[in-house]
C-alpha cells in the first residue's frame, strides 16, 4: 500500500524547499518515493518540441514517452488527480508526496508563508503539520507545527512522524 502525503502552500511557502529534504531523506531510507506536483501557476508546462515524442503527443496520441540510457520521459494529457495516483502507485512505490493539489483529500503538510495564509487551515482536510519559515505565525496553531529554516536539523524526526502519521 502506498503512502500519499500533500505538500500544500501558497506560492513560496517552501513547499519545493520541503519536499525535496524529504524526498533525500525517504530515498536515503531505502524507501521507493514518488513525487508528483500540481503546476498551480496558469498554463501548460513547457514541453520539449521538435520531437518526435512531442509530435506523437501533438498528433493526439493520450500519452507519449521517451527513453533514454537512464530516465524514461512521459507526457500525458490531463488525467483526474486519482488517475495519475493511480499511474504512479502501479510503479510500486511505497510514498507518494504530492505537491499541490491543496483540495483533495489526502494527509498534508499545509506550509503559512504570511498571516493571510492561516486561513487555509479552516479551508483545508486531513491537515497532519503545519510549517512555516516564520516560526511567529505557528503560536496558536491547534496542529503539530514545525520550523522550516530548522528543517534540515530535524528531517530524520519529521520524516519518522510523517511516516508513522
Amino acid at each position: 500500500m502506498t503512502k500519499i502525503i500533500q505538500i500544500v502552500g501558497y506560492k513560496n511557502s517552501g513547499k519545493t524547499t520541503l519536499m525535496n529534504h524529504l524526498i533525500r531523506q525517504f530515498s536515503e531510507q531505502k524507501l521507493k518515493v514518488g513525487a508528483l506536483k500540481h503546476h498551480g501557476h496558469g498554463g501548460d508546462i513547457p514541453l520539449y518540441k521538435d520531437t518526435d515524442s512531442f509530435s506523437h503527443f501533438e498528433s493526439g496520441s493520450l500519452i507519449s514517452g521517451v527513453q533514454g540510457e537512464s530516465i524514461t520521459q512521459l507526457t500525458l494529457h490531463n488525467l483526474p488527480l486519482d488517475e495519475l495516483i493511480d499511474m504512479y502507485t502501479s510503479l510500486s512505490i511505497e510514498l507518494l508526496l504530492i505537491e499541490g493539489y491543496k483540495h483533495a483529500n489526502y494527509p498534508k503538510i499545509v506550509l503559512l508563508k504570511n498571516l493571510e495564509d492561516i486561513s487555509l487551515l479552516d479551508e483545508l482536510s486531513n491537515i497532519i503539520a503545519v510549517g512555516s519559515l516564520d516560526s511567529s505565525l505557528l503560536g496558536d496553531i491547534r496542529y503539530p507545527t514545525f520550523d522550516l529554516t530548522k528543517v534540515s536539523e530535524h528531517i530524520t524526526q519529521f520524516a519518522t512522524y510523517i511516516i508513522n502519521n
